[in-house]
Protein backbone atom coordinates (compact mmCIF):
# COMPACT_ATOMS: atom_id res chain seq x y z
CA UNK A 1 0.00 0.00 0.00
CA UNK A 2 1.21 3.43 -0.93
CA UNK A 3 1.24 6.22 1.72
CA UNK A 4 2.44 8.96 -0.23
CA UNK A 5 -0.08 11.26 0.95
CA UNK A 6 1.38 11.29 4.24
CA UNK A 7 3.77 13.73 2.96
CA UNK A 8 0.97 16.26 2.92
CA UNK A 9 -0.32 15.71 6.26
CA UNK A 10 2.34 17.76 7.72
CA UNK A 11 1.92 21.18 5.32
CA UNK A 12 -2.00 20.47 5.36
CA UNK A 13 -2.30 20.53 9.24
CA UNK A 14 -0.02 23.15 9.32
CA UNK A 15 -1.88 25.67 7.21
CA UNK A 16 -5.08 24.37 8.80
CA UNK A 17 -3.27 25.28 12.31
CA UNK A 18 -1.97 28.85 10.91
CA UNK A 19 -5.41 29.79 9.57
CA UNK A 20 -7.04 29.04 13.23
CA UNK A 21 -4.83 31.12 15.24
CA UNK A 22 -4.22 33.64 12.67
CA UNK A 23 -5.44 36.67 15.21
CA UNK A 24 -2.17 35.67 17.67
CA UNK A 25 1.13 36.77 16.19
CA UNK A 26 3.17 34.31 18.04
CA UNK A 27 0.69 31.17 16.74
CA UNK A 28 0.93 32.81 13.29
CA UNK A 29 4.33 33.04 12.99
CA UNK A 30 4.91 29.54 14.71
CA UNK A 31 3.18 27.81 12.55
CA UNK A 32 4.62 30.37 9.06
CA UNK A 33 8.03 28.94 9.98
CA UNK A 34 7.11 25.32 10.67
CA UNK A 35 4.85 26.08 7.33
CA UNK A 36 8.55 26.96 5.79
CA UNK A 37 9.83 24.03 6.50
CA UNK A 38 7.53 21.60 5.55
CA UNK A 39 7.28 23.48 1.69
CA UNK A 40 11.76 22.88 1.89
CA UNK A 41 11.42 19.16 2.83
CA UNK A 42 8.30 18.75 0.14
CA UNK A 43 10.15 20.69 -2.18
CA UNK A 44 13.85 18.43 -1.50
CA UNK A 45 11.81 15.33 -1.72
CA UNK A 46 11.67 13.97 -5.35
CA UNK A 47 15.82 14.53 -5.25
CA UNK A 48 16.46 12.67 -1.57
CA UNK A 49 14.19 9.84 -3.28
CA UNK A 50 17.04 9.19 -5.79
CA UNK A 51 19.28 8.96 -3.05
CA UNK A 52 19.26 5.42 -1.62
CA UNK A 53 21.48 5.93 1.20
CA UNK A 54 21.46 9.63 1.45
CA UNK A 55 17.90 9.82 2.03
CA UNK A 56 18.59 9.21 5.46
CA UNK A 57 21.05 11.77 5.88
CA UNK A 58 18.49 14.51 4.18
CA UNK A 59 15.67 13.06 6.13
CA UNK A 60 17.86 13.58 9.92
CA UNK A 61 18.84 16.74 7.93
CA UNK A 62 15.70 18.15 7.37
CA UNK A 63 14.76 17.50 10.50
CA UNK A 64 16.96 19.29 12.16
CA UNK A 65 15.88 22.29 9.69
CA UNK A 66 12.90 22.31 11.51
CA UNK A 67 14.73 22.26 15.14
CA UNK A 68 16.61 25.26 13.51
CA UNK A 69 13.29 26.97 13.29
CA UNK A 70 11.87 25.39 16.43
CA UNK A 71 15.09 27.37 18.62
CA UNK A 72 15.86 30.55 15.98
CA UNK A 73 12.41 31.58 15.45
CA UNK A 74 12.81 34.08 18.16
CA UNK A 75 16.61 35.06 17.27
CA UNK A 76 14.98 36.03 13.67
CA UNK A 77 12.00 37.83 15.08
CA UNK A 78 14.88 40.08 17.28
CA UNK A 79 17.02 40.29 13.84
CA UNK A 80 14.18 41.90 12.16
CA UNK A 81 12.55 43.81 15.62
CA UNK A 82 11.98 46.93 12.96
CA UNK A 83 9.28 45.12 11.27
CA UNK A 84 6.12 45.40 13.27
CA UNK A 85 5.21 41.93 12.57
CA UNK A 86 8.75 40.61 13.75
CA UNK A 87 9.01 43.31 17.06
CA UNK A 88 5.45 42.46 17.92
CA UNK A 89 6.85 38.15 17.34
CA UNK A 90 9.69 38.95 19.44
CA UNK A 91 7.66 40.30 22.41
CA UNK A 92 5.20 37.92 22.53
CA UNK A 93 7.56 34.92 22.10
CA UNK A 94 6.72 31.84 24.16
CA UNK A 95 7.54 28.08 23.64
CA UNK A 96 4.38 26.21 24.00
CA UNK A 97 3.70 22.68 25.01
CA UNK A 98 3.01 21.27 21.75
CA UNK A 99 6.01 22.77 20.52
CA UNK A 100 7.84 20.32 23.52
CA UNK A 101 6.07 17.33 21.65
CA UNK A 102 7.15 18.20 18.00
CA UNK A 103 10.76 18.57 19.69
CA UNK A 104 10.98 15.13 21.30
CA UNK A 105 9.20 13.53 18.02
CA UNK A 106 11.84 15.20 15.95
CA UNK A 107 14.77 14.21 18.25
CA UNK A 108 13.33 10.20 18.06
CA UNK A 109 12.91 10.66 14.17
CA UNK A 110 16.74 12.08 14.18
CA UNK A 111 18.02 9.44 16.42
CA UNK A 112 15.49 6.53 14.19
CA UNK A 113 17.11 7.95 11.00
CA UNK A 114 21.04 7.86 12.32
CA UNK A 115 20.28 3.99 12.90
CA UNK A 116 18.79 3.64 9.64
CA UNK A 117 21.29 5.32 7.87
CA UNK A 118 24.25 3.02 9.71
CA UNK A 119 22.12 0.06 8.96
CA UNK A 120 21.35 0.36 5.39
CA UNK A 121 25.45 1.67 4.78
CA UNK A 122 26.36 -1.88 6.52
CA UNK A 123 23.57 -4.06 4.48
CA UNK A 124 25.10 -2.09 1.20
CA UNK A 125 28.65 -2.94 1.83
CA UNK A 126 27.31 -6.66 2.56
CA UNK A 127 28.54 -6.80 6.97
CA UNK A 128 24.84 -7.14 7.06
CA UNK A 129 22.10 -9.77 5.48
CA UNK A 130 18.93 -7.76 5.93
CA UNK A 131 18.07 -4.19 7.05
CA UNK A 132 15.95 -5.17 9.70
CA UNK A 133 15.49 -1.87 11.44
CA UNK A 134 14.60 -0.25 8.22
CA UNK A 135 12.17 -2.95 6.92
CA UNK A 136 10.46 -3.38 10.01
CA UNK A 137 10.40 -0.53 12.57
CA UNK A 138 11.23 2.79 10.57
CA UNK A 139 8.76 3.06 8.40
CA UNK A 140 6.53 2.74 10.50
CA UNK A 141 7.84 5.24 13.21
CA UNK A 142 7.91 7.51 10.47
CA UNK A 143 4.31 6.99 9.67
CA UNK A 144 3.26 7.25 13.35
CA UNK A 145 5.58 10.49 13.70
CA UNK A 146 3.60 12.39 10.71
CA UNK A 147 0.27 11.36 12.17
CA UNK A 148 1.37 12.67 15.69
CA UNK A 149 2.54 15.70 14.14
CA UNK A 150 -0.24 16.79 12.04
CA UNK A 151 -2.53 16.28 15.40
CA UNK A 152 -0.41 18.49 17.23
CA UNK A 153 -0.41 21.13 14.84
CA UNK A 154 -3.82 20.84 14.94
CA UNK A 155 -4.65 20.36 18.29
CA UNK A 156 -2.35 23.87 18.83
CA UNK A 157 -4.25 25.51 16.00
CA UNK A 158 -7.83 24.39 17.82
CA UNK A 159 -6.23 25.67 21.31
CA UNK A 160 -5.08 29.07 20.10
CA UNK A 161 -8.71 29.67 18.60
CA UNK A 162 -10.19 28.33 22.18
CA UNK A 163 -8.43 30.84 23.48
CA UNK A 164 -9.20 34.11 21.43
CA UNK A 165 -12.59 33.03 21.78
CA UNK A 166 -12.13 33.07 25.55
CA UNK A 167 -10.54 36.36 25.47
CA UNK A 168 -13.23 37.98 23.09
CA UNK A 169 -15.96 36.94 25.28
CA UNK A 170 -14.05 38.35 28.70
CA UNK A 171 -13.97 41.99 26.77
Amino acid sequence: MSFHFLDFFVPVSCLIALSLSWKDVNARYMSACYLLSSVICLLTLNWALTKPIGFYAWSMSMTGLFLIFVFGRRYWAYKFENIKFFSDAYEQHRYTPQEAGLVIISLVCIISNFVTLVEVYLYWIDWLDNAYYKLYIRDSLQKLAIVLTSLIYLSFGIKTLRKEELSEESL
